[in-house]
């Protein structure tokens, strides 16, 4: 076994004297650092500028991987119904012509949950925007700014999901936030203050209803009373109960006069035929016939005097008060059974939130999708880089 020369152990032992002195400039000057760093020139020369696209991508997954707090989700499902509603779910654009009490509230409860007030609402309960800004959770993610109503609300919605099916007409909410325990506390949350909306909405119309039915009662109640109160007036001024039954007994007692006075001259000719004008009788019938007359006249002028307050004047008068009145007091009639009607349909219409899915904890982390976006990010990177370069061709190749 042949030993090592004196001239290679002095080129060890510099070596090791080297390494033990400055070991940076000892990497900096060993044949593998400088064929490494050869290597990575001449890639970076090969790459060009699409090494930024790599080293973006490089950061992209780094902090998905890395950095990115997981949000876990909570979901619920639950539907508006009325305790009478019948309604049957129609689809399509039928469902847009015909949209029943159900799928309204539906909706306005969609809304509503997407709305500031929820948002403010689920604050002041739960501390739903200080979750969203504690410094815990990573800077991309958290809610930060000013943190504004504005922005608050727009996170929210970011965050808070609401989807409707129109064929089922079912609401499905979905709650993001970082914690697991706290998405199912914001989601139950949520169900609770959706009941107080929908109670209050129904007792709200049902209210809103039954005050105007009760109003239309008393409006035409006191319409009723203020045409009873004129037509006994009426009565009392002219001592009459009823001018109508008053002119036609008028009448009758005009049509038997004047049968009396008929058959009074009728009498009269025959005796004149055969006694002398002068005679006891004859000045008798003609007495009789002459108050006949005077009495009937009497009867006229009751009846149609131009002059003074006529019994027909009078009767057209009491007709038209005691017209008003029965109008009244039909109207007033139909007020009742209206109110009625509102009464026994005001359970009908009264709404409640029926939950189908009560939200659960989450056992595992549902956003960030890592993979999913790291691959949009990476396709995103490669389109931009594809257009910036062809830009930049065309730019070189209008100077040349």
């Amino acid at each position: 076994m042949s030993q090592p020369n004196k001239k290679e152990l002095g080129s060890v032992a510099r070596k090791a004297r080297k390494l033990k002195r400055k070991p940076l400039q000892f990497i900096a000057d060993s044949r593998a650092y400088i064929k490494a760093k050869k290597t990575a020139y001449y890639t970076a020369a090969k790459l060009g500028s699409f090494i930024i696209v790599l080293a973006a991508v490089l950061a992209i997954i780094g902090y998905y991987t890395l950095i990115a707090s997981p949000r876990y989700v909570s979901e619920s499902q639950f539907v508006v119904k009325e305790i009478g509603s019948n309604d049957i779910p129609l689809a399509g654009l039928m469902s847009i012509a015909n949209s029943s009490p159900n799928v309204r509230d539906a909706l306005i409860l969609q809304k509503y949950i997407q709305s500031r007030s929820m948002a403010v609402a689920l604050e002041e309960s739960v501390g739903l925007k200080q979750h969203y800004q504690a410094g815990d959770w990573d800077w991309f993610s958290r809610l930060t700014g000013n943190g504004s109503v504005e922005q608050y609300h727009a996170y929210y919605q970011d965050h808070i999901l609401v989807h409707y099916d129109e064929m089922s007409e079912v609401l499905m909410v979905e709650v993001q936030t970082f914690d697991a325990e706290f998405s199912l506390t914001v989601a139950n949350q949520i169900i609770t203050i959706s009941e107080t909306l929908i109670n209050q909405l129904g007792q709200k119309m049902v209210t809103q209803q039954l005050d105007y039915a009760q109003q239309d009662v008393n409006r035409a109640y006191s319409q009723l009373k203020k045409y009873q109160s004129e037509l006994i007036s009426f009565q009392d001024k002219f001592k009459l109960y009823n001018p109508e039954q008053q002119g036609s007994a008028i009448v009758s007692a005009m049509n038997a006069l004047e049968a009396k006075i008929i058959e009074e001259e009728t009498k009269l000719k025959s005796l004149s035929s055969f006694m002398r004008a002068d005679s006891a009788d004859i000045k008798a019938i003609n007495r009789n016939i002459d108050a006949l007359k005077t009495q009937l006249t009497q009867e006229k002028n009751r009846l149609t005097n131009q002059e003074q307050q006529s019994l027909n004047k009078i009767n057209l008068d009491y007709q038209e008060i005691k017209l008003n009145s029965q109008l009244a007091a039909d109207l007033y009639k139909s007020s009742l059974a209206s109110l009625e009607v509102i009464r026994s349909e005001a359970f009908r219409t009264l709404k409640h939130l029926l939950v189908i899915e009560q939200p659960i904890l989450a056992q595992e982390d549902k956003y960030p999708r890592r993979l999913y976006s790291i691959f949009t990010w990476f396709i995103a990177m490669l389109l931009i880089y594809g257009v910036l370069k062809m830009v930049v061709a065309v730019i070189k190749e209008h100077k040349e």
